[in-house]
């Protein structure tokens, strides 16, 4: 029993060290393309000009001095900030509607908007508010918290295919397959001891905030790509068999290239379960065996 146990915390760790690896990456390309930003344009685009055709509002939105500091300059172009509050919508909002008007104007500038859905929400708001002015602000800011938490949703599902296809491409590169690395860690006691050293300590070296937790910047991503590729997963390469060094691909039957697919689709799908889930789950997985008595 403990020696399977044992084996599971070296899979365990080995997936944490991937996934760490495709969180990583997935947070650069998060960065480099903007897809925060562009899932909120996404949101506030549905939110004001979802009836429109012209998108008036929303580019008179996007042009508003307040949104336009938000935003990031990248080159000559700017890119959408990647959170609003509340507080910032309304009050942007309110100044694309008035044009300048004084707020006891606010009933007629909704009549005369141009998107129908958008007037329709107001006017209801409006309604519920009871005509207090305050309280219609209250209502705004529920609705837009209301729509992020969706628009979240959104991201979360768009990162996790995303993230599916990461951990393919770097199982493949890696050849980091599922199966193959159970079967080598079960039939090899000394490198199944070498990972096992490896994952306790990296558990002692690493706190839960640090697995990807934070919100490091561009550079430093880079430098944590760097770090967990030259460090601990280039560590795990050699016990664990991981990399394409010595493999002669010729060599595999058709059966044995379908089981080494199968084996990375799984990884990918591990992958795709996150950083912390494995974390979490190594530092379960160290305990019991800790409460138990260990092998000499």
């Amino acid at each position: 029993m403990l020696g399977m146990l044992q084996v599971v915390i070296g899979l365990v760790f080995v997936l944490l060290l991937l996934s760490l690896l495709a969180t990583t990456i997935m947070e650069l390309l998060s960065s480099f393309f903007a897809l925060r930003g562009k899932n909120l344009e996404t949101a506030l685009r549905n939110m004001l000009s979802s009836a429109d055709s012209s998108q008036q509002l929303f580019k008179e939105f996007k042009n508003n001095s307040l949104y336009r500091q938000l935003s990031q300059k990248a080159g000559k172009s700017r890119r959408s900030p990647s959170y609003l509050a509340a507080g910032s919508f309304q009050s942007i909002l309110f100044d694309v509607i008035l044009k300048g008007e004084k707020i006891d104007k606010i009933v007629d500038k909704i009549e005369a908007l141009p998107d129908d859905d958008l007037k329709n929400v107001l006017k209801q708001l409006l309604n519920d508010a009871e005509y207090e002015l305050e309280d219609f602000k209250g209502k705004i800011h529920a609705w837009y918290d209301n729509i992020m938490d969706r628009a979240s949703g959104w991201y979360k599902r768009t990162v996790q295919k995303i993230i599916v296809l990461v951990g393919l491409v770097i199982a493949v590169v890696f050849n980091a397959d599922t199966l193959a690395i159970y079967e080598r860690l079960e039939s090899d006691p000394e490198s199944l001891q070498q990972v096992l050293e490896l994952a306790e300590n990296y558990l002692a070296k690493t706190e839960t905030e640090q697995v990807i937790r934070t919100t490091p910047t561009f550079d430093q991503q880079m430098d944590n790509v760097r770090a967990l590729i030259n460090n601990e997963i280039e560590q795990a390469k050699s016990p664990l068999g991981l990399g394409w060094e010595g493999v002669t691909f010729f060599s595999f039957t058709p059966t044995q290239w379908g089981v080494k697919i199968l084996g990375w689709i799984v990884t990918a799908l591990a992958i795709s379960l996150g950083a912390p889930f494995w974390f979490d789950m190594l530092k379960k997985l160290v305990n019991i065996r800790g409460s138990g008595n260990k092998p000499n």
